[in-house]
């Protein structure tokens, strides 16, 4: 008599938050998700830049690929914080872990004081996170301050006081399913803390760039305009010259503007600007290119 076989194993859902993790990771793909954050955090900084000039991202054109170059100047400074910060983080476990070691055989007064320590730590990150995101106004979504720093790690600090004070007590206070979901938790938190603080970093980088575009735009290509019809609504420093006499026969383009910059080309249009632009008091030129005008570049010194 031939056993019966035996049945495949039930999937449990006791399986460690790692593997889930790791298994979540496989089905995004790294390349894919790299290349998506590239591009959303380049589309965060360039129009945070053009937003100073009152240039709408949309209406510029950029590419997916200008995109992506744009958000590879923006993602060193997270990556390089999230490093450090990991290793911070190694660092402040080893030294607890040390304590916890130490105070095994006695009083462990130090290790119940770091948990409590952590513990308070985080309900004071998470009170500064629920007070900036229900309280404050909806500007804190674009200004870089503690408040995503705060959401990523003020549920991670009670977490690892509490897993302190387990292990000092010798036994976790949480069951495992409490303990495998809070941890899910606290790093689904922790990701959104820490993609909220990219954001507002990526939004801050976009936005001094721009601040860094008007304090150059003197050594920026001269951009010189020669059209068929008169332009209206000149910005202040450009000046409008008349080629040919009125009434004049075979001449094309009759007018011509002086003392533009080029300040983006993209999308079939041209951003023009002045040396002289100040936010508040200036606009931002847009023509199409066209059979009506005609473009020079001349550099600048």
């Amino acid at each position: 008599m031939t056993a019966a076989p035996t049945p495949p194993p039930e999937p449990s859902d006791q399986q460690p938050v790692s593997a889930r993790v790791r298994h979540l990771a496989e089905a995004l793909g790294p390349t894919t998700l790299a290349t998506a954050l590239l591009i959303y955090f380049g589309y965060v900084a360039t129009r945070a830049r053009y937003d100073y000039f009152g240039v709408p991202v949309d209406m510029t054109g950029r590419s997916n690929q200008g995109l992506m170059l744009d958000g590879m100047e923006v993602v060193f400074v997270p990556a390089a914080m999230i490093f450090l910060g990991v290793m911070a983080l190694v660092a402040i476990h080893a030294l607890v872990t040390w304590v916890l070691a130490r105070d095994a055989g006695g009083d462990a007064s130090a290790a119940l004081l770091l948990a409590y320590g952590f513990v308070l730590v985080g309900v004071i990150l998470i009170g500064e996170a629920l007070i900036g995101m229900f309280v404050q106004s909806s500007d804190t979504s674009v200004k870089f301050g503690i408040v995503p720093l705060a959401l990523a790690f003020g549920p991670a600090a009670v977490a690892y006081g509490v897993w302190i004070y387990g292990r000092r007590r010798g036994s976790p206070l949480l069951s495992q399913r409490m303990a495998r979901n809070g941890v899910m938790c606290v790093l689904a938190l922790g990701v959104a803390g820490l993609f909220w603080a990219s954001t507002q970093l990526a939004w801050a980088y976009g936005r001094g760039r721009g601040e860094e575009d008007v304090t150059a735009l003197g050594r920026r290509p001269e951009v010189v305009i020669d059209s068929k019809e008169p332009l209206e609504g000149l910005p202040t420093g450009v000046t409008p010259i008349q080629l040919g006499k009125p009434g004049e026969s075979g001449r094309e383009y009759r007018h011509r503007y002086r003392g533009f910059r080029l300040l983006l080309a993209s999308g079939g249009r041209l951003f023009l600007v002045t040396p002289q632009w100040q936010l508040g008091r200036d606009q931002t030129i847009v023509l199409p290119y066209a059979d009506d005008i005609r473009v020079q570049l001349i550099p600048q010194r």
